[in-house]
């Protein structure tokens, strides 16, 4: 079983230190054969919600080095380039504007905040019934993402519990509390050929991933078959971490095939 990280960050993201080069030969030590940079591209600010006057600003800069890192390409391991694209949705020109860069395999389609809304990792919580409205928010803005064209899989699908859960709040988003809006959001995803991933930071924070078994189990169920896995890895110690964990979910839900991107099409390597 081929091991690949389709969701990996860089220095390059504003949360991220670590040099393209040094993330790659990390991934490779820890088994990969293969790694998809996505560094973000963020149309909206992450503190005020508002559109980011360099919103990419950076994005140069990883052109730079991922052409830079192909000159002298670390042995043992592929590099491909993708994209984070974080809500798309707010500002749908800009978002399919960045979308076109021609160098892309793979764009993630991410949402960190709401309209108008700081990033969930900023947030106040204040109860459960509180945290339960935004999940339902950032549902309905995820089926928003699910219509548009600018975007090849939707990332971490159940994001906010990562924060709301540090705050001690129990409320995540479930089949059981959300099988109807998660069912509406897989239909138009399969429907438009989108797939989703198996983002594992959740596994290494010590819970689940995002989305959790039972929600890939319904996306299954609904016939969805496009599946990446990414660790969201942004320091060397966790480039490639628990992808292993995430290929051995899918085989045990009954999928067969993880996918990776190239030139923004999906290619299947048995699981």
């Amino acid at each position: 079983m081929r091991l690949f990280d389709q969701h990996i960050h860089c220095r390059c993201s504003l949360d991220s230190d670590t040099p393209m080069a040094a993330m790659a030969a990390a991934a490779r030590d820890r088994g990969m054969e293969m790694v998809c940079f996505t560094d973000h591209v963020e149309t909206d600010d992450a503190h005020t919600g508002q559109i980011s006057p360099n919103w990419e600003g950076h994005w140069p800069a990883v052109l730079a080095e991922y052409a830079g890192l192909m000159r002298d390409p670390p042995p043992g391991i592929e590099v491909r380039l993708g994209m984070e694209l974080g809500t798309p949705n707010h500002y749908p020109a800009l978002a399919a504007l960045a979308a076109e860069t021609p160098e892309l395999d793979l764009v993630l389609g991410s949402l960190h905040n709401l309209r108008q809304t700081e990033d969930f990792y900023y947030l106040r919580y204040e109860s459960e019934e509180h945290c339960r409205r935004l999940n339902e928010l950032y549902l309905a803005e995820l089926l928003e993402i699910a219509g548009m064209d600018c975007f090849d899989v939707m990332a971490h699908v159940g994001y906010t519990c990562r924060y709301m859960g540090r705050m001690g709040f129990s409320e995540r988003i479930t089949v059981h509390s959300s099988r109807d809006e998660l069912t509406e959001l897989f239909r138009r995803l399969i429907s438009r050929g989108k797939g989703i991933e198996v983002n594992t930071s959740g596994i290494r924070q010590g819970g689940r991933p995002y989305p959790d078994a039972d929600i890939l189990a319904l996306y299954r169920e609904l016939g969805g078959e496009i599946v990446t896995v990414g660790s969201d890895g942004h320091v060397p110690g966790d480039a490639g971490a628990q992808v292993k964990e995430g290929f051995e979910l899918l085989r045990s839900l009954g999928f067969r095939y993880a996918a990776a991107y190239k030139k923004r099409q999906p290619e299947f390597f048995p699981l």
